[in-house]
């Protein structure tokens, strides 16, 4: 019994340095570093804009979605505006883990993956300004 939990935990250290080597592995270049600066930048910015609108919100409802034809057609709590940013850094952690396995084959699917992922959010943060405009414009 003794045995099998040593050769356990021998395979999770042997996953973890492994998995620690990946990720040094891809902070080494430069063009990762910038694009993940500049993405957790943007995620950031998008949180802020929410915690804004969370905070100087009067009532618990909130206008979540306006169309041009029906006017105002999503109302919900303020809470609800959490899912953007966190979308947001759902794509981002995503876009990451491929980036782990892929990172050695093809350096314009890193391109593509990371230039996706910021495309989505600068998105995000174009609908989390919408929200913001149509509640406190």
């Amino acid at each position: 019994m003794r045995m099998g939990w040593s050769k356990i935990l021998n395979n999770i250290h042997i996953k973890r340095h492994t998995f620690s080597r990946m990720v040094l592995d891809i902070f080494s270049f430069l063009y990762i570093r910038i694009y993940l600066i500049i993405l957790l930048s943007i995620n950031l910015l998008i949180w802020l804009i929410a915690f804004n609108i969370n905070k100087n919100v009067s009532q618990d409802l909130v206008f979540l979605h306006y169309n041009v034809t029906f006017g105002i057609n999503l109302i919900g709590s303020v809470k609800r505006v959490y899912i953007i940013p966190l979308l947001g850094l759902v794509i981002i952690i995503i876009n990451f883990i491929l980036l782990l396995f892929i990172h050695r084959q093809a350096k314009f699917i890193v391109h593509l993956l990371l230039f996706t992922a910021m495309l989505a959010n600068l998105f995000l943060i174009a609908a989390i300004i919408s929200i913001y405009l149509i509640n406190f414009r």
